[in-house]
């Protein structure tokens, strides 16, 4: 299990895939972490070399008292130089596509190509908080489950069977290694508050493909208009048969588009100095 030290933190990752194909950067989602991509990383390491990073604050990276959407954006772009890369796609999911979206708009000559996944251009916290906050639920004592349970009308489509449901949600839980604290959560939560990509987002240089769920209750169909608008040349898909839980409700779509999308934006070469990057495993 490699880390980096970056800007003075320590980041977990994950690699999948040959060392010779082009790099994805594949970044999770609120409260999440790399592991529980693995099955989807697993799909894209058949053509790339895939790089799933633990968030700033989530999994095994570290965990700052205080940090922000810029913090994360940096990480991103830190980690795609210290691994050897002169640039790399970016595939991000709901929280890691607003952190997608920030590296590119920070460093664009390191993002080759850019994939939103489920989600939005500003908030005045993160969508499940903001979510919560309407319906009187408190994030901070509440359990993964209960969570999970609270947020069920409006992570899934109706098309997505209860035994499919159950099936996504225990394979996610079961690869969580790290459960965080209500501290951890608040942190989460303040690096997000107030979050506005708007301003930069016709700055983003990278080919751009936005994904949205019509039935995503969260970030719906709207929202991720608004990116795609915002985004110079950037293309937006509604997937009609899946909710926030995009990436495992419609797998096989997501994988083939992103394929598709990404095939010809050519390998991204990797810079002398490589073999350099310092990589040690995590106990």
């Amino acid at each position: 299990m490699p880390e980096l030290q970056i800007d003075g933190n320590v980041i977990h990752y994950e690699e999948h895939g040959e060392a010779g194909s082009p790099p994805l950067v594949l970044v999770h989602g609120l409260y999440g972490e790399s592991a529980e991509l693995a099955p989807l990383a697993q799909r894209f390491a058949r053509r790339f070399r895939v790089i799933a990073p633990d968030a700033l604050g989530h999994g095994l990276s570290s965990h700052p008292a205080e940090f922000g959407i810029e913090d994360q954006g940096r990480v991103l772009a830190g980690l795609i130089a210290a691994l050897g890369y002169q640039k790399a796609a970016i595939l991000g999911i709901s929280m890691g596509s607003y952190l997608a979206a920030q590296a590119a708009i920070l460093e664009p000559a390191r993002v080759s190509a850019l994939v939103l996944v489920v989600s939005k251009a500003h908030g005045r916290t993160s969508s499940t908080a903001a979510y919560a906050a309407r319906k009187g639920f408190d994030l901070t004592t509440a359990t993964p489950e209960e969570t999970t349970a609270f947020l069920a009308e409006v992570l899934w489509s109706p098309h997505t069977s209860q035994a499919r449901r159950e099936e996504i949600l225990a394979a996610q839980l079961a690869a969580q290694r790290v459960v965080l604290t209500p501290e951890e959560r608040a942190a989460i939560d303040r690096s997000l508050r107030g979050f506005d990509l708007r301003p930069g987002l016709a700055t983003i240089a990278a080919p751009t493909l936005v994904v949205s769920g019509r039935a995503d209750g969260l970030n719906p169909p709207e929202a991720g208009q608004e990116v795609a608008r915002g985004i110079p040349g950037a293309r937006f898909e509604v997937y009609e048969h899946s909710g926030h839980q995009l990436a495992s409700e419609e797998t096989d779509r997501l994988v083939e588009d992103v394929e598709a999308f990404l095939q010809d934006r050519g390998p991204s070469a990797r810079l002398p100095e490589a073999g350099a990057a310092r990589e040690r495993g995590h106990g």
